[in-house]
């Protein structure tokens, strides 16, 4: 039946934590001001104990305390009551200042801070004022009274509950700086062992030596602080303090170099990535590391409960650290592993981008092959055909001789473009050869060649080859559909020309026809397309001469001209 008033006030104390704390207060108070050397008071330390970790303003309220905890506890705690002096109760009053101060940094509401400050206050006032004369009968507060300062201190507490503090929200690493709340300690020490140092050097008063320590020490406080953000001159000892802090023992630079030297010895995006994360593996701070792209979840080192995790395009990087981290090394350690992912997504990219182009030339030889076995198919069908008919033997023979084995050769260079498709053989020709030879090839469809190539002309054979055979592939189609079409190829200085006397091809195919592919009747449609290509390729540039109704002409010429 008490358990529900017990709940109530605890809920109650722990929405007024401005209550709590000068009930700490108030009690170190009365243990400072000689109280500590009376058994019965010395037991309100207990008391004071409880009242702090209800407060706790750096531990979290909702962790349980298993047994083991809570008798090491009490342990400490019986043991501070029995040693309880002077020097415990100065070094307890440094760490609450500390806690405080540190408190101070992550408090948004102005009247909750002022709060704070007031209690520091109180704190410095209890130390020098309560704490120190009690550690030796030297140290005296003539001509202040200290008997005063002991019944009417207390009388400020109140005035903590005119700033209340709003409820501890309870978020790890929120509740308290570390490095803020020491500071705050070395220059209560540095006050206090100061001032006692001072008046026992220069054999002056205690409350004398308080208040020339108080000004040194707020001279050196005034210099560190321009120091460390001046204004002009130099960076400030801020910018050096800050880029320590944030480094965390490897520099961002070093990790970029690290990136750097892996990127350029790894080459294959997953071992980057693997390689990049076990550099990890030297930081004291790290027991372990885990990463997953598209393969399975890889790790080196120990799994702790305390890790950061990072997601990224489908990249997933997360670092197990020894011992909790702070806010400043979380955000370190984020902008590491996004680094290397963002390396890692450029390197599988680039890997990506390296496979489609070779792919799409795979695709682009394989097609070009496909039309030259097309082609050859054709030449072939005809040779079958004009064999086939009746006539002289002899003739028919000749035939067959002169072009098999111009189709073997033309078989055979199909056939390496297939064995290396990123590479494209380039036989130069002496153009007269080539000329007779194509003449020769085509001696029994109705052709009229015009024009002769100069004798110190080469061209390239297999670009001439595989243009002129889709040029003509075309108007002998064209010629199914037109009968008595009239076809005249001719060379000159300006290069190779195919001209028909049949209709105009329509404006859009035009347009389209050696740019893209396109759908084709007889063919495939990627004959032309692919020659044009193939053309630019080797410096040659085939167009559309002329394009009109009684003369249809296409143009194989150097691209300079």
């Amino acid at each position: 039946m008490n358990a529900q008033p017990r709940l109530s006030l605890g809920l109650w104390l722990e929405r007024r934590p401005h209550m709590l704390l000068a009930a700490h207060l108030l009690l170190v108070h009365l243990l400072a001001f000689g109280g500590w050397k009376i058994l019965a008071v010395r037991l309100l330390w207990l008391v004071a104990l409880g009242l702090f970790l209800i407060w706790q303003p750096f531990v979290a309220g909702e962790q349980r305390i298993s047994p083991r905890q809570g008798a090491l506890l009490v342990a400490i705690a019986s043991a501070t009551v029995l040693f309880l002096g002077p020097w415990l109760l100065l070094i307890w009053c440094g760490a609450l200042a500390a806690v405080i101060g540190g408190r101070v940094l992550w408090t948004e509401s102005r009247r909750e801070r002022l709060g704070y400050l007031l209690a520091f206050g109180y704190l410095v006032g209890l130390t020098v004022l309560g704490v120190v004369p009690e550690i030796s009968p030297a140290v005296v507060l003539d001509p202040l009274p200290r008997d005063v300062f002991a019944r009417f201190m207390p009388l400020l507490l109140p005035l903590l509950l005119v700033f209340p503090a709003q409820p501890l929200q309870r978020r790890a690493g929120d509740a308290f700086d570390l490095f803020y709340g020491m500071l705050v300690f070395l220059v209560l020490a540095v006050f206090v062992l100061g001032a006692l140092a001072y008046m026992l050097v220069g054999e002056i008063g205690y409350v004398e030596s308080l208040f020339k320590t108080s000004l040194t020490l707020a001279a050196a406080l005034l210099v560190v602080a321009w120091a460390w953000n001046p204004r002009a001159g130099f960076s400030g000892i801020g910018s050096a303090v800050s880029r320590y802090l944030l480094s965390v023992g490897m520099p961002l630079e070093q990790w970029l170099v690290q990136l750097s030297e892996e990127s350029e010895r790894e080459a294959h995006p997953e071992r980057f990535l693997g390689a990049v994360m076990r550099r990890l593996r030297g930081m004291p701070w790290v027991t372990g590391a885990s990463w997953q792209t598209v393969g399975p979840l890889e790790q080196f080192g120990e799994e702790t409960s305390l890790l950061h995790s990072l997601q990224l395009n489908g990249v997933a990087l997360s670092v197990f650290f020894r011992h909790p981290p702070s806010p400043a090394m979380r955000w370190h350690v984020e902008w590491l592993l996004r680094l290397a992912a963002e390396f890692y997504l450029v390197k599988r990219q680039t890997h990506d981008l390296q496979r489609m182009s070779y792919l799409q030339a795979v695709y682009e030889t394989g097609a070009r092959v496909t039309h030259d076995v097309k082609n050859l198919l054709q030449s072939m069908q005809l040779l079958c055909y004009a064999a086939a008919q009746p006539g002289d033997p002899a003739e028919v023979a000749a035939l067959l001789g002169r072009q098999l084995p111009q189709i073997t050769e033309r078989l055979k260079a199909t056939l390496e473009k297939l064995q290396s498709p990123r590479t494209e053989r380039v036989d130069q020709l002496p153009a007269r050869d080539w000329w007779r030879a194509v003449q020769e090839r085509y001696a029994h469809l109705a052709i009229a060649w015009q024009g002769e190539p100069a004798a110190d002309l080469a061209v390239p054979g297999a670009l001439f080859d595989s243009v002129l055979e889709n040029l003509l592939q075309n108007v002998l189609a064209k010629g199914q559909r037109s009968p008595g079409l009239r076809i005249c190829v001719g060379f000159a200085e300006a290069g190779l020309a195919v001209n028909d006397d049949g209709p105009c091809i329509p404006g859009e195919l035009a347009n389209s026809l050696l740019s893209e592919p396109v759908a084709s009747e007889d063919g495939l449609g990627i004959g032309l397309f692919h020659a044009a290509r193939q053309a630019e390729g080797l410096g040659y540039r085939l167009a559309l001469a002329e394009n009109r109704d009684g003369c249809v002409s296409f143009r194989l010429t150097r691209a300079t001209e």
